[in-house]
Order: C-alpha cells, then sequence, then structure tokens
C-alpha cells in the first residue's frame, strides 16, 4: 500500500471555543472490538498508578478506529497503546515529564508551560475543557506486521521534533531507512484520517475524534465531555 505525503498542518493546535455537546455515548473496551485491533496498555506495563489492564475508547470512536484497522494489509494489525486516560493517570505524566524538564536545566516559569503543554495535556477534572484523554475520544497506537511492529523513528511518548508525525517528510536526503519509515508513518495517518480522525502534529502516534481539537481542526462541535471514572 502506497500513500501520498502527510500534508503540512499548524503545529499549533487549539481547542474548538464552541461548547461540547455531550452525545453520552458509553466507553468500550478495545481488545475485542477487532481481530485486526491488539491492545498494549504502556502505563498500565510501566506501572502507572491508576493505569489500567485494558484499553478503552467511546463507542464512535472506537467504531472508527475498527474501520481503520480493517483496511490494513492481511498479517498487519494497529495497536493500541493508550485510550481513555484518568485524571490520576494524565496528572502522574505531567508531573513527570516536568520534572525531566527540570533534570535538562528548565525553570519554573511560563517557557517551562508552554513546552509542556506541546507534549502533555494539562490535567484537569473540568468535565467541559476535558483533556484530550480524558475524554475517551483520543487514542496513542502504532501498526504491528508480520515481524512486530513497524518502525516509526522514535519509541512512544518521545518528545523530540523526530516525533512530529511529518519529520521524515522534510528531510532533503533520506536514507532507505528514513524511506521505510517515512511510508509507515503515511500508513498510519491516512488509515486514521480516513476514518475520521486527526493527528496531532507533534506525535505520529496521537489522534482524536469527537474531541474539542477535533472539532477545531473539523470545524464541528465537540461531542465528547471529560470522564472521570469508569
Amino acid at each position: 500500500m502506497s500513500f501520498p505525503p502527510i500534508p503540512k498542518i499548524p503545529d499549533t493546535v487549539l481547542p474548538s471555543p464552541l461548547p461540547i455537546k455531550e452525545c453520552g455515548e458509553p466507553m468500550i473496551s478495545l481488545s475485542s472490538l477487532s481481530a485486526q485491533i491488539s491492545v498494549y496498555p504502556v502505563y498500565y506495563h510501566e506501572g502507572y498508578a491508576g493505569a489500567q489492564p485494558e484499553a478503552f475508547l467511546r463507542e464512535g470512536a472506537a467504531h472508527r478506529l475498527a474501520m481503520a484497522a480493517a483496511q490494513l494489509p492481511e498479517g498487519y494489525k494497529l495497536v493500541v497503546l493508550d485510550g481513555w486516560r484518568s485524571f490520576e493517570v494524565q496528572a502522574s505524566l505531567y508531573e513527570r515529564f516536568r520534572e525531566a524538564l527540570f533534570l535538562q536545566g528548565w525553570q519554573e516559569g511560563p517557557a517551562l508551560t508552554e513546552e509542556l503543554s506541546k507534549f502533555v495535556a494539562l490535567p484537569t477534572t473540568d468535565l467541559s475543557k476535558p483533556s484530550p484523554h480524558l475524554s475517551g475520544g483520543a487514542i496513542d497506537l502504532t501498526i504491528a506486521g508480520p515481524d512486530g511492529w513497524l518502525e516509526m523513528g522514535t519509541d512512544f511518548d518521545d518528545f523530540s521534533e523526530l516525533a512530529s508525525t511529518r519529520h521524515y517528510e522534510e528531510l532533503a536526503q533520506p536514507a532507505p531507512k528514513d524511506i521505510e519509515i517515512r511510508d509507515n508513518r503515511r500508513l498510519l495517518y491516512h488509515l486514521m484520517t480516513a476514518a475520521g480522525f486527526v493527528n496531532y502534529p507533534k506525535e505520529w502516534w496521537h489522534f482524536e475524534y469527537g474531541t474539542r481539537t477535533w472539532a477545531k481542526n473539523t470545524q464541528q462541535e465537540p461531542i465528547y465531555g471529560g470522564v472521570m471514572s469508569m
């Protein structure tokens, strides 16, 4: 399967200012959703407090995920790394990244807060303005082939320029390995966007449906508010 280049989109993705029209869709588990979807809950395996051994999405987003998976070649699967994320897990992630930036020499202040916001949403209990994963409409994922997970250029949660979705599109003289990575990212991007998701441009693995960011990008109304517990 070959796909066109990943299009350029603004790095600054603002949430929709429109109020959420909560649709009331339930959360459903993903491990039994499709034979072409597997679940590897990274934060559970890494021992984060509150993380669960299953991944969940809102029903509408989950059905679109199954649509994307159905377009994969035989022998390939979508691998879900994270879906709905509790406030407890979000807060733990935020604090861990904050500490990592301190170790890199960052100082407390607006610049630190801005850098944090690029990669980890501020934890909140405001269900009318939830972080994307708290809504049940955001998913982190990759693709596995017959020989294992496809090469995507970085690990999940790599907070470097390499993780930018279009990074390998912009190389002037890509090596064969770079082209392989570029094509793998194109496959994931186009499968997910064709199913109705939008991508966060700083993270090749992150996609959203029904969220405030999705609403802004698609000129629609957000339909998923926050979900505090399962």
